[in-house]
């Protein structure tokens, strides 16, 4: 998420367009929210360097500072699923600490409104008595006891005050926020918003609209998550209209966050629009959108004919339902929990989305029932062979598999057409999935048709397009038509600056998410990657030139294609960029490169072995093995 992965983690979703919802907000029941949908949709580089021609649109500031905020997001997000043990409020050392703190914040709200302290000084004072722990694990304590001491809200204004504080200022790479003291108090801060259902005061002329405030964080990734906690509990009309404003723009781990909040008031008139949200503008997220979603909204009630639902609801609840089958994939082990796709059941939307599939076949049913056909594959085989699974698995995969034959059929006639259609069409932005599941399939009838898409691109616009190029690539490669390698290859050479990359230094970490190489970066190695995969050997010369590249990704992708291409080291070239890969700054390419040392047999690169050892010490017990292993 924040990096690309050392080897072969899939890089994130591309983006889409945000949907527009209406403006009228009318309410006959308390906690209903009436609002009208908008459908009209369409169906050694210095840091900020661009490497794919022509230069980029955006900033070098701008982009540093979405960098800067998608880490802190992704830090903070992924640190709150540790589990923390609770908090034991009964304990001696609780009791005394909050009795401290209860003295404290009454002082506190004696200084401000009597002896003439300024809002400043209060926060400073609160930044240190609030510093007592993970806020995960004192949220559920700390809140409401702050909320019983100031429920007249005379603090209102500090704690705003201290929400607009910068805690991002000077923190390290890596660091998570909510882990300084700084940035604990003013997320207690946020979470406290939620209790106060009113408007809130802001000094004597200044008021302040609490929900529509708290709107504006939860767009922000990395208070999201306790803005949109907060509005979730407020339980207001405007907090659940401010929710769904933020519905419209908030991105990446804000849009989970957010997606959460409008699920949890459990309204079913919010349902459409989260559908219609669907998984985009969160690239590499869509399982944190799509799991909450199945588990609250029956998504097969966007395949029946009963009523007139808009084609990209209907899309866009096939995609959800797709992502949540593509992440239970894999049958659990005894130890791992049963997967998501298992807790509700599974016929309702797989037999709805067949019967939608068969009165309308489109690209996004093929897909989902090509992921269902080969989850239940899987499961299937491990039933048959007596592996132990839970019942409640066993079970729904019995009820949906008489269905399968007839999803095998219609995904060998319409499914397959209509996937063939899709990629050929040059109005079709959504490529993919589409070519993912084709290279699935392994049909030869789409290899002309991918090559052309190939042959269309001249320059990638940005990252998301990047990930479709990858897609496509792979496709070919599962095809394994040997002809698809050079329009793959010509395509990197028209789109990316390989010249300029090659006398870049070599990088020893993965480029950073947001750097606008990033996405050169996922199109090479793809090529690279796929020219191997096909056993061309035309290609070896531009894997020796990748082998050299200044990204790691891109150079092991070059790596793992010279062990395809010339697996004996018959070609001296290849054993002298496997000599060279010694010297790597990755630690992981020198590991690659001594198994091909060791494949090679090549006596030439004992003396790099040699020197190796002596200069990387946490390598020593692997180069003294490889060079055993050639017999010094």
């Amino acid at each position: 998420m924040a990096e690309m992965s050392e080897r072969d983690q899939e890089p994130g979703e591309h983006e889409a367009p945000t949907p527009q919802i209406g403006d009228d907000v009318t309410s006959s029941d308390e906690g209903f929210l009436h609002l009208t949908a908008d459908n009209e949709h369409t169906a050694g580089t210095q840091p900020g360097q661009s490497l794919i021609r022509p230069d980029r649109d955006a900033t070098i500031t701008t982009q540093q500072a979405t960098q800067s905020n998608e880490r802190a997001g992704t830090v903070e997000h992924l640190a709150a699923q540790r589990s923390f043990p609770p908090l034991d409020t009964n304990s001696p050392e609780i009791k005394a600490h909050l009795s401290a703190l209860r003295t404290e914040m009454i002082r506190l709200l004696t200084d401000l409104r009597w002896e003439g302290y300024s809002v400043e000084e209060i926060v400073q004072r609160l930044v240190t008595l609030l510093n007592v722990g993970p806020v995960i694990q004192w949220q559920n304590t700390l809140v409401p006891f702050l909320y019983e001491i100031d429920r007249a809200g005379a603090l209102l204004p500090t704690w705003l005050t201290l929400i607009d504080s910068d805690d991002l200022s000077d923190l390290p790479a890596g660091a998570n926020p909510a882990e300084t003291a700084l940035g604990r108090a003013r997320r207690y801060a946020i979470l406290l918003l939620g209790k106060y259902r009113t408007m809130g005061i802001r000094g004597e002329s200044q008021s302040i609209n609490l929900p529509a405030y708290l709107g504006k964080l939860a767009v922000d990734p990395n208070v999201s998550m306790y803005a949109t906690e907060a509005l979730v509990k407020q339980a207001t009309i405007p907090s659940m209209q401010a929710l769904i404003e933020a519905l419209k723009v908030a991105k990446g781990w804000a849009k989970v966050d957010v997606v959460e909040g409008c699920l949890a008031f459990k309204q079913e008139r919010f349902f459409d629009m989260v559908v219609d949200s669907g998984l985009e503008n969160a690239p590499g997220l869509e399982s944190y959108i799509a799991l909450p979603i199945y588990r609250v909204i029956p998504l097969e009630q966007y395949f029946t004919t009963e009523q007139n639902i808009a084609p990209r609801l209907q899309a866009n609840a096939a995609l959800i339902f797709q992502r949540v089958l593509r992440d239970s994939i894999t049958p659990p082990t005894q130890q791992n929990p049963l997967p998501q796709l298992f807790t509700r059941p599974l016929v309702a939307p797989a037999q709805s989305l067949f019967a939608a599939a068969q009165r309308d076949p489109t690209w996004p049913y093929a897909v989902t029932l090509h992921t269902l056909g080969v989850l239940l594959g899987r499961y299937w085989s491990e039933i048959s062979r007596q592996r132990p699974l839970d019942g409640q698995i066993i079970d729904q995969v019995y009820q949906v598999l008489p269905l399968m034959n007839d999803v095998e059929r219609w995904m060998a006639g319409p499914g397959r057409d209509v996937l063939l259609q899709t990629i050929s069409d040059p109005q079709e932005t959504n490529q993919a999935q589409v070519a993912r599941t084709l290279g699935e399939l392994r049909d030869p009838r789409a290899t002309s048709l991918l090559i052309k898409r190939l042959e269309q691109i001249q320059v990638p616009r940005d990252r998301a397009q990047a990930l479709t190029i990858s897609a496509l690539c792979s496709a070919l490669s599962s095809i394994g038509e040997r002809r698809s390698a050079q329009p793959m290859l010509q395509m990197v050479n028209r789109s990316i600056d390989i010249e300029h990359r090659s006398h870049l230094s070599k990088r020893s970490d993965n480029l950073p998410y947001g750097d606008p190489a990033v996405a050169g970066s996922i199109i090479y190695a793809a090529a690279i990657r796929a020219a191997g995969q096909l056993g061309d050997h035309n290609a070896i010369e531009q894997v020796w030139r990748a082998a050299n590249d200044f990204d790691p990704y891109v150079r092991m992708q070059a790596l793992d294609a010279l062990a395809l291409l010339d697996p004996q080291g018959e070609i001296g070239q290849s054993r002298s960029v496997a000599r060279e890969a010694l010297s790597d700054p990755r630690t992981s390419i020198i590991k690659q490169a001594t198994q091909l040392i060791l494949r090679y047999h090549d006596l030439d690169a004992v003396p790099i072995l040699r020197r190796t050892r002596e200069e990387r010490p946490e390598l020593s017990i692997l180069l003294q093995e490889t060079l055993q292993s050639l017999g010094q």
